[in-house]
């Protein structure tokens, strides 16, 4: 029998020998591997890098990338609804210069546009020159400037519509309103507190995306989500009012020329504040627009500050009306008790000093009353020292004396009340007209509207609503009751008190014929806590204003004045401020008999 092998013969054409392919079979595939792999790299490199911007820019044209579109801001509106702080459309125009060198000439492109901007050509070539796809030329300008320069079909400029904020009170209401920085921040006031209301949600913008958040190009992107509009916030303001107050604070500012200024306006039957206003003020709209083509209006933090909320000081005689609450409240002072001023007398070791004139000779024997409408200081501390620091200070902190009224407005402070265990016994008689503790212009005008009122602390609020833009309430605020502080005899005694003020004393100034007016005076020393001492010719004159007091009071008034050159007191600076207010709003809810209006020239 014979046996045969079987063998694997060698060929070029790459038949196996051995059972392997031929080497040079191997050698051949590899090389082409290597070829189309360099090739496709060699490829990838010219898409992705050398020629990345051509491809972009096809991309752009078969697939726009969209902007997520901005929310429209709500609107601040009065309680009337009158519009404090509106929106409106603008656009920003923005390019692409990498895009524009491509096709346009720059330099023909700046000239255009320079014309219609307020930019000069160097600085719009600047920004074409840019290494970028995406540069903003100037934001924010008119829709009709827009659509010229968009008119011209210039390869790689583009528009974008942004919101604008816009008051058209100008500068009334503007430390209650707030505003809006050029770059359309929200700063101050209602703006800034309210701002997660009124700002909705912008959308957003269609794409699709890898698992890193980079933008697939060529991918058909989805439709993207549109904006949530912002909700409208309803002030207790009543704008017309602010108007008034905001003329009668300027008369004061350019006659009386202090160095700053309040005005506040309270209904003391629910805590709602219908005016406000503070000096030195400003016009939101040039914050709003400040920047390029619009000249800033110097404004220091100093204009910003919403003195009512902001500021602590010393009130002075005006405190007295809590003096008075407490007096009558606690029983330690009975209407028909007498206290003597000499004019200067001892307490504590260290002498006490009347007020102007009346230092040397004194104002002698005096009730309640009269302490009250003379606007004693010796008195007023002998009533204080007879009420004792423990219920004169738990009687105060539960006015609200030494805190935060909880306002609803940016920046508010305290105030200061010292502790009744480390009160030596000249800083109660101090406390008695208003030193040795500190308020704010809301802290006091709420204290005492409460113990004018009835005996009932309102909670103080400026804003009544905030509303959906289908116009249906989303949140809606009621006047809050905080405690009661006094009793109802303590408060109907307390405003025949206030009324003596006006009729008989040192507020007399504030009379309205034929309406029963109340009212307190102040001049308070300003105190320098890093010297700790009063300061020298420094001084804040006030006023408060009820009416009517011969029933439930409508509304209480609160005027200061720091420093005035013109006028020394809270009767001659202060008091014609507030009763001007008075008269326009005892008129405007036919409280003003008839013939009053022209006596007063309102």
């Amino acid at each position: 029998m014979t046996t045969t092998h079987a063998t694997s013969p060698a060929s070029p054409s790459g038949k196996l020998t051995n059972g392997l392919p031929d080497k040079r079979f191997l050698r051949t595939t590899w090389s082409v591997i290597v070829l189309l792999a360099m090739a496709l790299t060699g490829r990838l490199i010219y898409v992705q890098v050398i020629n990345r911007a051509f491809y972009l820019e096809i991309d752009q044209r078969i697939h726009p990338v969209g902007i997520a579109q901005q929310s429209q801001p709500g609107a601040i509106l009065d309680r009337h609804g009158q519009i404090l702080a509106t929106s409106t459309m603008t656009a920003s125009v923005r390019v692409n210069p990498t895009l524009l060198r491509r096709h346009e000439n720059p330099q023909a492109v700046a000239t255009y546009l320079a014309s219609k901007l307020d930019m000069s050509e160097q600085e719009v070539l600047r920004i074409l020159d840019r290494d970028t796809n995406f540069a903003y030329l100037q934001r924010r300008i008119p829709l009709n400037i827009a659509q010229d320069i968009l008119a011209q079909q210039y390869t790689g400029i583009a528009q974008y519509l942004e919101y604008k904020r816009v008051y058209p009170h100008g500068s009334n209401g503007c430390h209650l309103i707030g505003c809006y920085s050029s770059d359309q921040r929200p700063l101050e006031g209602i703006e800034y507190w309210y701002r997660f209301v009124l700002a909705g949600q912008p959308g957003v913008a269609g794409r699709s995306v890898d698992a890193w958040g980079r933008t697939i190009i060529g991918q058909e992107a989805d439709a993207g989500l549109p904006p949530v509009l912002g909700k409208d916030v309803v002030l207790t303001v009543d704008s017309e009012l602010q108007r008034v107050v905001e003329d009668a604070l300027d008369r004061c500012w350019t006659y009386n020329r202090p160095s700053e200024a309040t005005a506040v306006v309270m209904d003391p039957r629910t805590g709602e504040i219908l005016a406000l206003a503070s000096r030195p003020n400003y016009d939101p709209n040039l914050i709003a627009s400040a920047g390029r083509g619009v000249q800033k209006a110097p404004v220091s933090p100093k204009d910003l500050r919403n003195l009512p909320v902001t500021r602590e000081y010393e009130p002075g005689s005006t405190f007295k009306v809590l003096l008075a609450a407490a007096a009558l409240e606690s029983g330690a002072v009975k209407e028909n008790d007498k206290f003597f001023c000499a004019g200067t007398t001892t307490v504590g070791g260290k002498p006490l000093r009347c007020w102007g004139r009346w230092v040397h000779k004194g104002h002698g024997n005096l009730d309640l009353a009269g302490v009250l409408a003379q606007s004693c200081n010796i008195g007023a501390a002998k009533i204080a020292m007879k009420i004792g620091a423990e219920r004169f200070h738990q009687f105060l902190r539960n006015c609200g004396i030494g805190s935060a009224t909880g306002i609803g407005l940016p920046g508010e402070v305290a105030g200061r009340l010292q502790s009744p265990q480390t009160m030596r016994i000249r800083d109660v008689a101090n406390m008695g007209f208003g030193q040795n503790v500190a308020v704010t212009d809301i802290n006091l005008l709420a204290a005492i509207s409460a113990v004018v009122n009835g005996g009932i602390l309102m909670q103080p609020y400026v804003v009544a609503q905030v509303v959906n833009p289908d116009g249906s309430v989303y949140r809606e605020v009621k006047p809050q009751v905080v405690r009661s502080v006094c009793s109802k005899q303590t408060s109907d005694k307390l405003r025949k008190l206030l009324r003596k003020v006006v009729e008989e004393g040192t507020g007399r100034q504030a009379q309205i014929p034929g309406v029963a007016v109340g009212g307190k005076t102040g001049t308070a020393q300003i105190w320098d806590p890093k010297q700790r001492k009063w300061l020298p010719d420094q001084h804040l004159v006030s006023f408060v204003l009820v009416a009517p007091v011969d029933k439930q009071p409508e509304f209480v008034i609160l005027v200061t004045a720091r420093n005035p050159q013109r006028g020394q007191h809270g009767a001659d600076v202060a008091a014609p401020v507030a009763r001007e207010i008075a008269v326009f709003m005892l008129k405007e809810r036919r409280l003003l008999p008839e013939g009053v209006a022209a006596v007063t020239g309102s």
